[in-house]
């Protein structure tokens, strides 16, 4: 690069990329201890001590659902369940998503 007499710097423009985060694999996530779902969001209590808490907006289905929609479901280790409105949200959704696109 070159700085010119008026004080611009000239030369060639470079791009970082941005770096991927490196998800761990399932064996290596934290699992579900608990589920919580209230009128705005959804709270995973993790085996390692954390709580993560999304927007119920991440989800056009649990947005749709009723309030009683919303508390049927199940979980295993790493995902939960919604059965009657067909959604399913999992552990590494909550960590690394954003909107889902599920």
């Amino acid at each position: 690069m070159k700085t010119t007499a008026s004080g611009q710097v000239s030369g060639p423009i470079t791009t970082r990329k941005k770096a991927k985060t490196q998800r761990p694999l399932v064996s290596a996530q934290p699992t579900l201890h608990g589920v919580q779902v209230d009128s705005e969001h959804v709270q995973f209590d993790l085996s390692d001590g954390r709580s993560v808490r999304f927007p119920l907006t991440w989800s056009t289905r649990l947005m749709a659902a009723s309030p009683e929609q919303r508390q049927q479901f199940t979980f295993t280790p790493y995902n939960v369940f919604w059965d009657d409105i067909d959604e399913i949200i999992g552990v590494e959704n909550a960590l690394y998503g954003n909107k889902l696109y599920l």
